[in-house]
């Protein structure tokens, strides 16, 4: 079963910026500064750029966020959609993401 990861701003509904990565694409993590985590997947189109997902997790350091994330994929093996970031639903990972940017290669 593939599994997948779902990441939307929170203006999707205008920017229209949402994505969905297949986990087995999840290159890593790499803190960015102090309150935000870039998160690597393969291209989708395949660029030899990676698709990015930068995280702002204020009030929260980058361990703290990146343990979650690794914590939430781990407990969820069956589950083939995870909802990261979605400020329309409620059920999404964490509440410490503050918003998100999506940056896909082009």
């Amino acid at each position: 079963m593939k599994r997948y990861l779902y990441f939307g701003e929170s203006t999707v509904e205008t920017t229209g910026e949402a994505c969905m990565f297949a986990v087995d694409t999840f290159l890593g993590m790499t803190p960015g500064s102090s309150s935000t985590t870039t998160m690597h997947f393969k291209s989708r189109n395949g660029a030899a750029t990676d698709d990015v997902v930068t995280i702002t997790h204020t009030n929260y350091t980058t361990k703290a966020f990146m343990t979650e994330m690794v914590n939430f994929m781990q407990n969820n093996q069956k589950n083939p959609f995870l909802i990261i970031a979605d400020k329309t639903n409620v059920s999404a990972v964490t509440k410490m993401i503050a918003s998100l940017t999506v940056t896909t290669a082009a």
